[in-house]
């Protein structure tokens, strides 16, 4: 997902800066607004602040959204130079089963599917960080370390009360994390800032822009213009 990460000297904030402009069959005004609060408040709640050229900045996350036809999400991504703007398709499911976002870490496009409660577990907050830079771990075994990160992926070894199953033994069916215990890390937030170049206006870019879009499947979808 592209953004820009706007720097305020005056008040020291960095905001992160994003849209989601959401299209496709599921696509609603109500699953916006439940989408973009899972996003905006689990990456408000570890209360991060950044080190930019020696001086302290509190994050602030700014994310807007916009349901649109599909004829408009055409005319939107053609030629679209905005790193604000991100394509999502919703759908009740396509051809990998999961939520994904495009090509390479910091792409400004995905599919996601409503079968992974989106706005109600954290999928939709780990998408956002996959758009905004952030890889999987290395780690994958979080045991004695509290709730592990939200870039944790599906299959990371927890504490019990953790798992999807807190009785069954580690690795077995059920015995791995639960997504909806994944908590957005101070270390996450820090790391999207690694390597950002502000210009002197204050703006950073974050990601890339491809501005494909997606059939209801989860193609890639060929349009021509």
């Amino acid at each position: 997902m592209a953004a820009l990460a706007i720097r305020n000297k005056q008040s020291k904030i960095v905001t992160i800066s994003a849209k989601l402009i959401f299209y496709g069959t599921q696509a609603t005004k109500e699953l916006a607004q439940k989408i973009v609060a899972e996003i905006r408040d689990m990456y408000h709640e570890p209360k991060a602040s950044v080190n930019l050229d020696k001086e302290v900045y509190n994050v602030h996350m700014r994310i807007d959204y916009e349901v649109v036809s599909f004829n408009e999400v055409i005319e939107l991504a053609f030629k679209n130079t905005n790193f604000r703007y991100n394509f999502i398709r919703l759908e009740a499911q396509n051809h990998v089963t999961r939520s994904f976002m495009g090509f390479g870490l910091g792409d400004n496009v995905g599919h996601w599917i409503t079968t992974d409660n989106l706005g109600e577990s954290t999928t939709a907050a780990h998408e956002f960080g996959h758009a905004l830079g952030l890889d999987h771990p290395n780690l994958i075994d979080f045991r004695g370390l509290g709730n592990p990160g939200i870039m944790a992926p599906r299959g990371t070894i927890v504490d019990a009360h953790l798992q999807w199953n807190p009785a069954v033994a580690v690795g077995e069916y059920g015995g791995t994390l639960k997504p909806f215990h994944r908590r957005v890390q101070a270390y996450e937030i820090e790391a999207i800032f690694e390597g950002l170049v502000f210009d002197n206006n204050g703006y950073a870019e974050i990601g890339h822009l491809s501005n494909l879009l997606f059939t209801e499947n989860g193609d890639v979808l060929n349009v021509i213009f």
